[in-house]
Protein backbone atom coordinates (compact mmCIF):
# COMPACT_ATOMS: atom_id res chain seq x y z
CA UNK A 1 0.00 0.00 0.00
CA UNK A 2 2.89 2.25 0.83
CA UNK A 3 4.56 1.28 -2.05
CA UNK A 4 1.22 2.55 -4.18
CA UNK A 5 1.29 5.54 -2.62
CA UNK A 6 4.60 6.76 -3.61
CA UNK A 7 3.41 7.23 -7.05
CA UNK A 8 0.82 10.10 -6.23
CA UNK A 9 2.98 12.34 -5.33
CA UNK A 10 3.11 15.71 -3.05
CA UNK A 11 2.58 18.14 -5.98
CA UNK A 12 -0.91 16.57 -6.70
CA UNK A 13 -1.66 16.68 -3.29
CA UNK A 14 -0.87 20.31 -2.73
CA UNK A 15 -2.30 21.19 -6.12
CA UNK A 16 -5.85 19.53 -4.57
CA UNK A 17 -5.54 21.09 -1.38
CA UNK A 18 -4.98 24.22 -3.52
CA UNK A 19 -7.81 23.75 -5.39
CA UNK A 20 -10.30 22.68 -3.36
CA UNK A 21 -9.58 25.58 -0.50
CA UNK A 22 -9.63 28.42 -3.13
CA UNK A 23 -12.52 26.68 -5.42
CA UNK A 24 -11.04 27.30 -8.82
CA UNK A 25 -8.23 25.17 -11.32
CA UNK A 26 -7.01 28.79 -12.13
CA UNK A 27 -7.09 30.66 -8.76
CA UNK A 28 -4.91 27.50 -7.82
CA UNK A 29 -2.57 27.38 -10.58
CA UNK A 30 -1.92 31.30 -9.65
CA UNK A 31 -1.54 31.24 -6.22
CA UNK A 32 0.95 28.08 -7.04
CA UNK A 33 2.51 30.05 -9.86
CA UNK A 34 1.79 27.08 -12.17
CA UNK A 35 0.13 26.05 -15.55
CA UNK A 36 -3.14 25.70 -15.07
CA UNK A 37 -2.56 22.80 -17.34
CA UNK A 38 -0.45 21.04 -14.82
CA UNK A 39 -3.43 21.83 -11.52
CA UNK A 40 -5.67 20.28 -13.96
CA UNK A 41 -3.25 17.13 -14.94
CA UNK A 42 -2.30 16.90 -11.29
CA UNK A 43 -6.12 16.50 -10.11
CA UNK A 44 -6.76 14.17 -13.00
CA UNK A 45 -3.97 12.10 -11.47
CA UNK A 46 -5.48 11.44 -8.46
CA UNK A 47 -8.50 10.80 -9.87
CA UNK A 48 -6.85 7.97 -12.39
CA UNK A 49 -5.20 6.86 -9.33
CA UNK A 50 -7.85 6.61 -6.77
CA UNK A 51 -10.38 5.56 -9.64
CA UNK A 52 -13.15 7.91 -7.87
CA UNK A 53 -14.02 11.36 -9.35
CA UNK A 54 -12.66 13.98 -7.08
CA UNK A 55 -14.37 17.57 -8.08
CA UNK A 56 -17.10 18.57 -10.44
CA UNK A 57 -16.07 21.29 -12.94
CA UNK A 58 -18.67 24.26 -13.67
CA UNK A 59 -17.14 27.14 -15.77
CA UNK A 60 -13.76 28.57 -13.79
CA UNK A 61 -15.16 26.80 -10.65
CA UNK A 62 -15.16 23.58 -9.03
CA UNK A 63 -16.73 21.88 -6.37
CA UNK A 64 -15.18 18.56 -4.39
CA UNK A 65 -17.26 15.63 -4.76
CA UNK A 66 -18.67 14.17 -1.54
CA UNK A 67 -15.32 11.71 -2.04
CA UNK A 68 -13.64 14.75 -3.06
CA UNK A 69 -14.29 16.51 0.29
CA UNK A 70 -13.62 13.32 2.49
CA UNK A 71 -10.01 13.09 0.74
CA UNK A 72 -9.59 16.48 1.16
CA UNK A 73 -9.51 16.52 4.96
CA UNK A 74 -7.07 13.54 5.03
CA UNK A 75 -4.67 15.63 2.50
CA UNK A 76 -4.61 18.25 4.68
CA UNK A 77 -3.56 16.54 7.90
CA UNK A 78 -0.65 14.59 5.72
CA UNK A 79 0.15 18.25 4.55
CA UNK A 80 -0.16 19.46 8.06
CA UNK A 81 1.84 16.95 9.69
CA UNK A 82 5.23 17.46 6.95
CA UNK A 83 5.05 20.72 7.85
CA UNK A 84 5.12 19.53 11.07
CA UNK A 85 8.28 17.25 10.74
CA UNK A 86 10.07 20.43 9.07
CA UNK A 87 8.72 22.43 11.42
CA UNK A 88 10.75 19.80 14.41
CA UNK A 89 13.58 19.81 11.81
CA UNK A 90 14.32 23.43 12.47
CA UNK A 91 13.84 23.23 16.45
CA UNK A 92 16.27 20.82 16.37
CA UNK A 93 18.87 23.30 15.22
CA UNK A 94 17.66 25.63 17.36
CA UNK A 95 15.94 28.02 14.89
CA UNK A 96 12.61 29.33 15.41
CA UNK A 97 12.06 30.72 12.26
CA UNK A 98 8.64 30.86 10.24
CA UNK A 99 4.97 32.52 9.86
CA UNK A 100 2.69 32.09 12.25
CA UNK A 101 -1.13 32.76 11.05
CA UNK A 102 -3.83 33.22 13.99
CA UNK A 103 -7.20 34.64 13.91
CA UNK A 104 -9.18 36.91 15.75
CA UNK A 105 -11.91 39.65 16.16
CA UNK A 106 -10.61 42.60 14.56
CA UNK A 107 -10.23 45.06 17.85
CA UNK A 108 -9.19 42.54 20.03
CA UNK A 109 -6.63 41.38 17.23
CA UNK A 110 -5.45 44.70 17.38
CA UNK A 111 -4.98 45.21 21.54
CA UNK A 112 -3.21 41.39 20.69
CA UNK A 113 -0.92 42.42 17.91
CA UNK A 114 0.28 45.98 19.43
CA UNK A 115 1.29 43.25 22.35
CA UNK A 116 2.37 40.50 21.11
CA UNK A 117 4.38 41.79 17.79
CA UNK A 118 6.80 43.65 19.53
CA UNK A 119 8.00 40.44 21.69
CA UNK A 120 7.97 38.60 19.17
CA UNK A 121 10.34 40.47 16.93
CA UNK A 122 12.43 41.24 20.39
CA UNK A 123 12.69 37.57 21.08
CA UNK A 124 12.66 35.42 17.53
CA UNK A 125 13.57 37.87 15.02
CA UNK A 126 13.03 35.50 12.13
CA UNK A 127 9.06 34.79 13.01
CA UNK A 128 6.47 36.41 11.29
CA UNK A 129 2.71 36.73 12.09
CA UNK A 130 -0.05 36.79 10.03
CA UNK A 131 -3.11 37.64 11.03
CA UNK A 132 -6.85 37.17 10.04
CA UNK A 133 -9.94 39.24 11.08
CA UNK A 134 -12.70 36.80 11.69
CA UNK A 135 -15.94 36.58 14.41
CA UNK A 136 -16.82 33.67 13.71
CA UNK A 137 -15.23 29.99 15.32
CA UNK A 138 -13.51 29.01 11.85
CA UNK A 139 -12.48 24.74 11.61
CA UNK A 140 -9.62 25.11 13.22
CA UNK A 141 -8.68 21.98 11.54
CA UNK A 142 -7.69 24.10 8.34
CA UNK A 143 -3.98 23.78 8.72
CA UNK A 144 -3.54 27.31 7.23
CA UNK A 145 -4.82 27.93 11.14
CA UNK A 146 -2.12 27.75 13.69
CA UNK A 147 -3.65 29.37 16.46
CA UNK A 148 -7.33 31.71 17.14
CA UNK A 149 -8.11 33.75 19.58
CA UNK A 150 -11.72 33.32 20.90
CA UNK A 151 -14.44 35.44 22.92
CA UNK A 152 -17.35 34.06 24.05
CA UNK A 153 -18.12 30.30 25.42
CA UNK A 154 -16.09 27.78 23.99
CA UNK A 155 -17.69 23.98 22.92
CA UNK A 156 -15.14 22.11 20.44
CA UNK A 157 -14.03 19.00 21.62
CA UNK A 158 -11.38 19.12 18.68
CA UNK A 159 -9.70 21.78 20.15
CA UNK A 160 -7.35 22.33 23.06
CA UNK A 161 -8.08 25.99 24.52
CA UNK A 162 -6.63 28.07 27.10
CA UNK A 163 -8.86 30.57 28.84
CA UNK A 164 -6.73 33.65 29.05
CA UNK A 165 -8.92 36.29 30.80
CA UNK A 166 -11.93 38.10 30.56
CA UNK A 167 -13.71 41.41 29.50
CA UNK A 168 -16.91 43.61 30.02
CA UNK A 169 -18.48 45.73 27.96
CA UNK A 170 -19.45 49.85 29.17
CA UNK A 171 -21.71 52.10 27.59
CA UNK A 172 -19.98 54.91 26.48
CA UNK A 173 -21.10 58.01 24.24
CA UNK A 174 -19.77 61.39 23.49
CA UNK A 175 -19.50 64.10 25.71
CA UNK A 176 -22.15 66.29 24.19
CA UNK A 177 -24.73 63.00 23.39
CA UNK A 178 -24.71 62.25 27.22
CA UNK A 179 -24.89 66.15 28.42
CA UNK A 180 -27.91 66.58 25.89
CA UNK A 181 -29.79 63.36 26.18
CA UNK A 182 -28.41 62.00 29.48
CA UNK A 183 -29.53 58.50 31.05
CA UNK A 184 -29.61 57.31 34.81
CA UNK A 185 -31.06 54.04 34.20
CA UNK A 186 -30.91 50.90 31.66
CA UNK A 187 -34.36 51.44 31.38
CA UNK A 188 -33.79 54.85 29.86
CA UNK A 189 -31.88 53.60 26.50
CA UNK A 190 -34.95 52.51 25.53
CA UNK A 191 -36.17 55.66 23.38
CA UNK A 192 -32.16 56.81 22.57
CA UNK A 193 -30.03 56.40 19.93
CA UNK A 194 -28.33 53.20 20.56
CA UNK A 195 -25.24 51.85 18.48
CA UNK A 196 -26.43 48.25 17.92
CA UNK A 197 -23.51 44.95 16.94
CA UNK A 198 -25.66 43.41 14.50
CA UNK A 199 -25.51 42.63 10.65
CA UNK A 200 -29.48 41.93 9.95
CA UNK A 201 -31.48 44.39 12.45
CA UNK A 202 -30.58 47.56 14.15
CA UNK A 203 -32.64 46.44 17.38
CA UNK A 204 -31.15 44.29 19.75
CA UNK A 205 -31.41 43.59 23.43
CA UNK A 206 -29.12 45.29 25.84
CA UNK A 207 -28.18 43.32 29.60
CA UNK A 208 -26.78 45.03 32.07
CA UNK A 209 -25.37 43.81 35.58
CA UNK A 210 -24.96 45.55 38.57
CA UNK A 211 -24.60 43.59 41.80
CA UNK A 212 -25.04 40.63 39.66
CA UNK A 213 -28.79 41.70 39.28
CA UNK A 214 -29.73 41.50 35.31
CA UNK A 215 -31.27 44.46 33.71
CA UNK A 216 -32.28 44.04 30.33
CA UNK A 217 -33.56 46.59 28.00
CA UNK A 218 -34.48 46.42 24.38
CA UNK A 219 -32.33 49.37 22.34
CA UNK A 220 -32.71 50.53 18.58
CA UNK A 221 -31.08 53.18 16.64
CA UNK A 222 -29.80 55.01 13.61
CA UNK A 223 -27.00 52.27 12.68
CA UNK A 224 -25.94 48.39 13.16
CA UNK A 225 -22.78 46.60 12.21
CA UNK A 226 -20.72 43.76 13.52
CA UNK A 227 -17.51 46.12 13.73
CA UNK A 228 -16.92 47.48 16.77
CA UNK A 229 -14.22 49.49 15.63
CA UNK A 230 -17.46 51.17 13.14
CA UNK A 231 -19.75 51.48 16.27
CA UNK A 232 -16.85 53.32 18.24
CA UNK A 233 -16.15 55.86 15.47
CA UNK A 234 -19.87 56.71 15.15
CA UNK A 235 -19.84 57.04 19.33
CA UNK A 236 -17.14 59.50 19.05
CA UNK A 237 -19.21 61.39 16.29
CA UNK A 238 -21.85 61.07 18.84
CA UNK A 239 -23.99 59.13 16.67
CA UNK A 240 -25.45 57.52 19.24
CA UNK A 241 -24.98 55.24 22.77
CA UNK A 242 -22.93 51.84 22.12
CA UNK A 243 -21.67 49.08 24.49
CA UNK A 244 -18.34 48.69 23.49
CA UNK A 245 -15.37 45.90 25.34
CA UNK A 246 -13.47 47.89 27.54
CA UNK A 247 -10.01 47.33 26.27
CA UNK A 248 -10.85 49.29 23.20
CA UNK A 249 -11.68 52.55 25.39
CA UNK A 250 -9.54 53.73 27.89
CA UNK A 251 -7.39 56.21 25.32
CA UNK A 252 -10.95 57.88 24.36
CA UNK A 253 -11.79 58.15 28.20
CA UNK A 254 -9.01 59.36 29.25
CA UNK A 255 -8.57 62.40 26.19
CA UNK A 256 -12.33 62.99 26.75
CA UNK A 257 -13.34 61.97 23.65
CA UNK A 258 -15.74 59.68 25.15
CA UNK A 259 -17.31 59.58 28.48
CA UNK A 260 -19.02 56.52 30.87
CA UNK A 261 -22.55 56.44 31.42
CA UNK A 262 -24.48 54.09 33.98
CA UNK A 263 -20.68 53.17 35.69
CA UNK A 264 -22.35 51.38 37.96
CA UNK A 265 -23.40 48.56 35.05
CA UNK A 266 -21.40 45.93 33.13
CA UNK A 267 -22.14 43.46 30.53
CA UNK A 268 -21.17 39.64 31.49
CA UNK A 269 -18.64 39.35 31.33
CA UNK A 270 -16.58 37.60 28.07
CA UNK A 271 -13.94 34.83 28.08
CA UNK A 272 -11.04 35.38 25.83
CA UNK A 273 -9.44 31.62 24.48
CA UNK A 274 -6.60 30.66 23.06
CA UNK A 275 -7.14 28.27 20.43
CA UNK A 276 -5.27 25.50 18.73
CA UNK A 277 -5.24 21.93 17.36
CA UNK A 278 -4.06 19.00 19.48
CA UNK A 279 -0.58 18.28 18.85
CA UNK A 280 -0.25 22.04 16.99
CA UNK A 281 2.75 23.22 19.80
CA UNK A 282 4.58 20.70 18.69
CA UNK A 283 5.61 23.08 16.59
CA UNK A 284 8.73 25.47 17.66
CA UNK A 285 6.97 28.39 15.65
CA UNK A 286 3.48 28.20 16.87
CA UNK A 287 4.33 27.00 20.50
CA UNK A 288 7.00 30.44 20.51
CA UNK A 289 4.30 32.40 19.74
CA UNK A 290 1.16 30.94 22.37
CA UNK A 291 4.09 31.55 25.13
CA UNK A 292 4.12 34.52 24.91
CA UNK A 293 0.30 34.99 24.26
CA UNK A 294 0.15 33.26 27.60
CA UNK A 295 2.26 35.18 29.14
CA UNK A 296 1.47 38.95 27.85
CA UNK A 297 -2.72 38.99 27.00
CA UNK A 298 -3.72 38.16 30.70
CA UNK A 299 -2.30 41.08 32.09
CA UNK A 300 -3.70 42.94 29.10
CA UNK A 301 -7.76 41.82 30.42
Amino acid sequence: MVANIRTIGMPALVSFDTVARLGGISVAADHLNMAKSGVSRHISRLEEHFGVKLVERSGRSVKLTPTGIRLHQRIKSILADIDLLDDIAREETGDVSGQVNFAATAEFGSLIVSTLLPAVRDRFPNLTLVMRPAYDFEDMQDPSTDLAFRIGTFDDDRLVAKELGSFTCWLVAAPELAARSPVSTPNDLSDKPCLTFRSDVTETTWTFFSSKVASPVQVSGPFATRSFPVLFDLAVTGQGYAFLPEFMLTDALTDGRLVRCLPDYVSRQYSVFLTYRPGTRRIARVDAVASLAETLIPALL
